[in-house]
């Protein structure tokens, strides 16, 4: 996401990455699709480049689609980040116009419990006591 958003960036411009927490209830509408209610993580990546028209912005998850010149990128890039946030649970939603940037949330079911695995202690020296 952040090469797609640099690309879409050729005079330069901003790029902003930013994580929160946030329950079902804050998907944009059309993201919903099918998801269970409770808590994600929304990870957004936006930029101030080009933008996507609304022609464009319809086809951006499709598999092999790009608007990159030829031999310039694998079309692969937004399919992929679909891909891998449904397959974890989650979703991704995009916004875009034309000469004012791209914004791209993926969220991703956030894990219960602290995660933490208790591991054995070790030695300064990074050795398992």
């Amino acid at each position: 996401l952040a090469i797609n958003a640099r690309d879409a960036m050729p005079e330069g411009g901003l790029l902003t990455l930013s994580a929160e927490n946030a329950s079902s209830e804050a998907l944009p509408d059309g993201a919903r699709g099918g998801l269970p209610p409770g808590d994600y993580v929304a990870l957004s990546v936006s930029d101030t480049g080009t933008g996507m028209t609304e022609e464009v912005l319809a086809r951006a998850f499709e598999p092999f689609f790009t608007t990159k010149a030829v031999g310039r990128g694998s079309g692969l890039g937004l399919s992929q980040v679909y891909g891998f946030a449904r397959q974890s649970g989650g979703t991704v939603a995009v916004v875009s116009r034309p000469g004012e940037g791209t914004q791209v949330t993926i969220w991703l079911p956030r894990a219960s419990g602290n995660g933490l695995e208790r591991l054995p202690p070790s030695t300064p020296e990074g050795r398992v006591a």
